[in-house]
């Protein structure tokens, strides 16, 4: 098996997020449209052409930091977790190191707020047991078959090592 590999997951859309841009794109049109009202009639129309104009940008800011795809990249050490949103910008969200992760099982229990969800909601979700900073939590992700025999081999190896150490990291 390789040392590197990467997986890349297409996520859909949430159902609301289509309406999010549109009305976002018309409440800055009518913001933008309101401006030349407030200066020949009233000063007080200001106050909600930049009350529609911050609604707008936020609606539509808010479309475009959506997840497009979500990145697992295995390495020797640790799996890193990237988004790209539908700006395609990409950002790491992840690393999880080897030596941190207690668990590695297939998900069957409900989302948590401990929980971190980096892919649909589909029924082949796995999930990923780590402690950071003393705190316990959950990753969900689908994995490809390839990336779930990686992740399966480099743990129980790093179990193995473990046990014949004595139970020391």
């Amino acid at each position: 098996m390789t040392g590197n590999y990467v997986q890349k997951v297409e996520v859909a859309l949430r159902s609301g997020a289509r309406r999010d841009q549109i009305l976002g794109i018309v409440l800055q049109l009518m913001g933008l449209g309101l401006i030349p009202v407030a200066v020949f009639f009233s000063y007080w129309i200001f106050f909600a052409a930049a009350a529609a104009l911050a609604g707008g940008i936020l609606l539509t800011q808010r479309f475009y930091s959506l997840p497009k795809e979500f990145g697992y990249a295995f390495t020797e050490n640790k799996l890193i977790v990237s988004k790209v949103n539908i700006a395609g910008r990409g950002r790491r969200m992840l690393e999880i190191a080897f030596s941190d992760v207690s668990a590695f099982t297939v998900f069957y229990d409900i989302v948590t707020e401990r929980d971190i969800l980096v892919a649909d909601n589909t029924p082949d979700l796995k999930a990923m047991t780590f402690r950071v900073g003393g705190e316990e939590y959950r990753l969900l992700f689908a994995p490809d078959e390839y990336l779930c025999a990686l992740l399966g081999e480099r743990l129980r190896r790093q179990k193995s090592a473990c046990a014949e150490s004595g139970g020391k990291k």
